[in-house]
């Protein structure tokens, strides 16, 4: 089997992408990209060391404390790590945007 590596997993995941979103039968909703950048999470968890069935993404996890939804919740070995947002292309993840809705769930406006 052939060596994973940084560069090669985010060129297959850009492929996988690019042919999600401009399939000339149909149109896919950006949302694809979600899931399309699962296989990416897997190699860069196991190129960074984890077993292959170490990591776990669980989709669209309710944080209601937060009024939000993440795209992922990820667990290693079963403990909750983090959180992952995968955003469609040509969307930024402004930063003044967090910073609105951080500073309204506070109540530090």
């Amino acid at each position: 089997m052939a060596v994973k590596t940084v560069a090669g997993s985010v060129s297959n995941f850009g492929a996988s992408a690019k042919a999600k979103l401009s399939n000339v039968a149909i149109n896919g909703a950006p949302g694809v990209v979600a899931r399309a950048s699962e296989a990416l999470l897997h190699d860069l968890a196991e190129i960074g060391g984890l077993p292959a069935k170490a990591i776990n993404l669980v989709g669209e996890t309710t944080l209601a404390h937060l009024k939000t939804r993440p795209d992922y919740a990820v667990t290693v070995n079963n403990a909750l790590v983090g959180f992952i947002e995968v955003k469609a292309p040509g969307k930024g993840a402004g930063h003044e945007n967090f910073l609105i809705r951080t500073t309204r769930i506070n109540g530090t406006n």
